[in-house]
């Protein structure tokens, strides 16, 4: 970790800073649910002096317009993030259950591509960006956001989901001793009145939002009153359809491995396939073999897909999902249920039976589930 990152403060303005309250929320570790150590729990007065130390270092520095500047500190930021990238890994999957195994796409990629070339950007600068990242993907969101809006000379408050904090505070902490006082800061929060009084600050000028569909229409209704610029991205579950020419097996063997993966917590994974009524047998034994196969386990495992659920709330959300499946007459052919033992897991899980109309199918799950469909009459 960085050398910051034992103390408890927001990185604001350059340095740590205790909240204005002291509060603090426990991160718990998801696979045994035990306590692993305090956050920061800001208040509305922390967001308003993080919204300030952005609103300077736009105003009052260079950073917005000096590409050299800008160039240089990113690509130190880069180097660090990549030389503490097997923490990084260590860290998410500690606190949100990410496989190390999946580091590739969670962490890897993400620092390989936050730095591109410095420059305006095509319409208005980006000016200060309230940047609001979701329990799922959590580094790996913070970092494309937060590269995105530095490299055009923006500057950024990060709001984390409470879940997910520690790894937005480590990138801040992280940036701490590399990037100009004010330009990254992060603020940590349970409390929504944090983000709304984000959204609605007068001092920021774009609302970035990664999140579900329903959370994300409320900030866009609420940045858009307060005549803010948003950028969202809501995700949705993905469905894939077997054409006459494909691969069953590999269709939906790819499918099942790729809704495990991470226990199913990524936004667009394909979490449905349609195929033929006569080939929903062959493809239901195909995805039962698949997800059979997928290592459910420590996601400290390099050899893990399949870890815990963020959180009680997201394994309670997937298992009353499974029972609305069973409620519409689906059939659970493969898992269905939590795992024996502490943290907050589902077993891996294949279900027939489902129309396209099934919720399951219309809705995102973010649970390790495949849902096999038949097309034509039967759906």
């Amino acid at each position: 970790m960085s050398k910051h990152a034992r103390s408890s403060g927001l990185p604001v303005d350059g340095v740590e800073v205790a909240t204005a309250e002291g509060w603090t929320f426990p991160a718990r570790n998801p696979a045994t649910g035990e306590r692993l150590w305090d956050v920061p729990d800001a208040g509305v007065l922390d967001a308003q002096a993080a919204v300030a130390a952005a609103r300077r270092a736009y105003d009052e520095t260079t950073w917005s317009t000096d590409t050299e500047l800008r160039r240089e500190a990113l690509s130190r930021l880069q180097d660090a993030l990549r030389e503490r990238s097997d923490d990084l890994a260590v860290l998410i999957a500690a606190e949100t259950g990410v496989p190390v195994g999946l580091r590739a796409a969670h962490v890897d990629a993400p620092i390989a591509g936050m730095r591109g070339e410095p420059g305006p950007p095509p319409g208005q600068p980006p000016g200060v960006t309230a940047v609001v990242t979701p329990s799922t993907s959590p580094l790996a969101v913070a970092v494309a956001e937060v590269g995105r809006v530095l490299v055009a000379g923006g500057t950024v408050v990060l709001k984390p989901a409470p879940e997910t904090a520690s790894a937005a505070l480590e990138l801040g902490r992280i940036a701490l001793d590399i990037l100009p006082r004010g330009v990254l800061n992060v603020v940590t929060t349970r409390d929504v009145d944090v983000a709304i009084a984000l959204t609605l600050d007068p001092r920021v000028d774009d609302v970035s939002f990664t999140g579900s569909a329903f959370a994300g229409e409320r900030v866009r209704e609420a940045a858009e009153r307060a005549a803010k610029r948003v950028r969202l991205d809501v995700g949705a579950p993905r469905t894939v359809q077997l054409g006459d020419d494909d691969d069953l097996v590999a269709v939906v063997s790819a499918a099942a491995v790729a809704v495990a993966a991470n226990a199913g917590q990524a936004c667009r994974v394909p979490s449905t396939v349609v195929v033929p009524a006569d080939r929903q047998d062959e493809a239901l034994g195909v995805a039962v073999a698949a997800m059979g196969d997928v290592v459910v386990g420590d996601p400290t495992d390099p050899g893990t897909v399949c870890g815990p659920l963020r959180s009680p709330v997201a394994r309670d959300r997937v298992l009353r999902y499974l029972d609305l499946a069973r409620s519409e007459g689906g059939d659970v052919v493969l898992g269905g249920h939590r795992l024996d033992g502490p943290g907050w897991w589902v077993a891996p899980t294949v279900v027939g039976g489902l129309s396209r109309q099934s919720r399951l199918v219309r809705e995102e799950v973010l649970g390790p589930v495949l849902m096999v469909v038949a097309a034509g009459p039967k759906s």
